[in-house]
């Protein structure tokens, strides 16, 4: 409990400027609010030594083996203990949730774990790391190793594996029928409070528990047939005809999926080169992302499939191989397709959903010349880009249009780039605007070279984010919508029409767009609709993280639910009651649909 508390501490200083600006007051009831896990979880760790002591003590185990393997059970939990909340708090500053299973749908890629937590500010964590694990054994050493048992009698054995069993109690919360979840632990308005609250060592082993499938209870609102009404009278659709933006029905197609394109670095500060392009294609302003990590984007991109709050379709490959695919319906129609990737393949189970996308070909770190890795993650841009313009030239002697997916690499963390900063300063938030400002360059000079090939007037780029992030501006994740507000950008030849939408979209519209445009099958695309420029239906887009979900029409027009307490975190701004009925069927269906596949 001593170390729960330490860690609950380490937890608020680690994240003290966003904490210093809330009540003193409202800040110590984390510590009273989260009594209840922390018990909890202390409970789990007792009672396997509780339910063995007596059997022990049955059979004459002498107390000075019984001491030593009590003195080695605790030390093995002081160290991983120490261990979760130290990792935690850095990771909150991105995830804004405390450390879930998460964490282990991305363990086949060590490499870039260990990249990402190079950049963690280390001279922080491992001390704290070290002095817990130290302060924690010693004290455990101190007061209670010397513990004698040899006052305990065979006639007390019952009685003991009794309280063992009683400890089933505190573990479950209390004698109620709901047993503990993560909301006996949410108090305040303020969700930073109400995550340190939380206990990071309870929370990770429930998901681990539940990792099987989801809970449907907890994304339950409404009988079946109401869930489809609200559905449908979200999707519904004007009657209007693809719009005649592109210059024929058989253009060749590039997306480009840019790396955490945040629409915070949009500017002609950070990416100069793409911020001037805007006024050269079709511009959304007010465009979302609908997950907040890149296996969740992927999937919106190519599979129209809503990133789903505790779970991710793409590292369960029974699940994804299921899906629609975009690349797929192309490839019927003639296409042939590459995708491009700059880092490992096997990240959250990357190649095997683009091989069930249909790509031809697909391209990761190791088909890159050694040179070109960065220190940490693979490719560098510069020479992903350089392998797209290299496969393009080689297969435009074919008459079969094409369509490339590039993901970029670069501007992930620790934002290793070969190139001198440009902007200044050595803070997390220069890192990463002048690894976008790398990306910038090197997407630039392709641009600038396709607009000499012949291939380019037959040609629609497309250029979207995987995701948004918390940089710049924010200190940790809130999960509004500046943090899942990304740019898109249609360019190439093939586009007619020069303009800026502001109608709101996401990444899910994507797909059937380029489905509907090209005659395909837009209807495989369950969860959303195509992108009609003329279309003058009030949209909203619907998005998801860890434990809620959102839907935003823009930054000052949303409104965030938390699946912990089953309650609206924020609203915002003026709109129809009914968005939250749609949100809330929106999310029913997809997680049946999830759970179903």
């Amino acid at each position: 409990m001593l170390l729960f508390l330490a860690g609950r501490c380490f937890f608020l200083i680690y994240h003290i400027k966003p904490v210093a600006k809330l009540p003193v007051s409202e800040t110590l009831l984390a510590f009273i609010y989260g009594l209840t896990l922390d018990i909890s979880f202390a409970s789990y760790i007792t009672i396997l030594p509780a339910a063995l002591l007596p059997v022990l003590l049955l059979f004459n185990i002498s107390e000075k083996k019984i001491r030593s393997g009590l003195l080695i059970y605790s030390t093995v939990w002081i160290i991983l203990l120490a261990f979760i909340y130290t990792l935690d708090a850095e990771l909150f500053s991105f995830w804004g949730f405390r450390l879930d299973n998460t964490l282990f749908r991305y363990t086949g890629t060590t490499g870039e774990m260990i990249g990402s937590a190079m950049s963690s500010p280390l001279v922080i964590l491992l001390p704290f790391y070290f002095i817990a694990s130290y302060v924690g054994y010693k004290s455990y050493k101190k007061f209670l190793y010397p513990y004698t048992f040899s006052k305990l009698k065979i006639w007390m054995l019952p009685l003991m594996l009794l309280l063992a069993a009683a400890l089933v109690i505190p573990i479950r919360g209390g004698l109620q029928q709901i047993p503990n979840n993560e909301s006996v632990a949410y108090y305040s308005t303020n969700n930073l409070l109400n995550q340190a609250a939380l206990n990071p060592a309870w929370t990770l082993a429930r998901s681990v528990i539940e990792q099987n499938g989801p809970d449907l209870s907890r994304y339950h609102f409404f009988e079946s047939a109401e869930a489809e009404k609200q559905l449908a009278a979200m999707l519904r659709q004007q009657e209007l005809e693809a719009d005649t933006i592109l210059t024929n029905s058989r253009p060749n197609i590039i997306i480009i999926v840019w790396e955490s394109l945040t629409a915070k670095v949009l500017n002609d500060t950070v990416t100069p080169r793409l911020h001037a392009l805007l006024t050269e294609g079709i511009y959304f302003s007010n465009f979302y992302a609908s997950g907040d990590r890149s296996d969740k984007g992927l999937a919106a991109i190519l599979s129209a499939y809503p990133a789903q709050p505790d779970f991710s379709i793409m590292t369960e490959p029974g699940k994804s191989r299921k899906l629609p695919f975009i690349t797929q319906q192309l490839k019927a129609a003639g296409y042939q397709s590459t995708y491009l990737y700059g880092g490992e393949l096997e990240f959250a189970n990357m190649r095997s959903y683009m091989n069930y996308n249909g790509f031809d070909q697909v391209l990761g770190k190791s088909d890159f010349p050694k040179e070109t890795w960065g220190a940490k993650w693979g490719a560098h841009d510069e020479a992903t880009f350089a392998r797209l313009f290299s496969e393009i030239e080689t297969n435009t002697e074919t008459a079969a249009p094409f369509f490339y997916t590039l993901f970029t690499l670069s501007s992930h963390e620790p934002y290793d780039v070969p190139v001198k900063p440009v902007i200044t300063g050595s803070s997390k938030t220069a890192q990463f605007k002048n690894a976008h400002h790398y990306t910038d360059s090197c997407f630039f000079d392709f641009i600038q070279k396709a607009k000499k090939q012949t291939w380019w007037n037959n040609t629609w780029i497309i250029v979207v984010a995987d995701h948004g992030h918390v940089l710049p501006g924010s200190e940790y994740a809130t999960h509004n919508p500046s943090e899942f507000k990304i740019p898109m950008l249609w360019l190439g030849g093939a586009i007619k029409t020069h303009k800026t939408i502001t109608k709101t979209y996401s990444q899910i519209n994507l797909a059937p767009t380029i489905a509907s445009y090209l005659k395909l099958n837009p209807e495989a695309f369950t969860f959303s609709a195509p992108i009609y420029l003329q279309d003058t239906t009030k949209r909203m887009a619907w998005y998801s993280y860890n434990d809620g979900f959102a839907m935003v029409q823009n930054n000052d027009t949303y409104f965030k639910y938390n699946l912990n307490s089953q309650k609206l975190e924020t609203k915002k701004g003026l709109f129809d009651s009914k968005f939250l009925t749609q949100g809330q069927a929106f999310l029913q269906i997809l997680m049946e649909d999830f759970y179903n596949k």
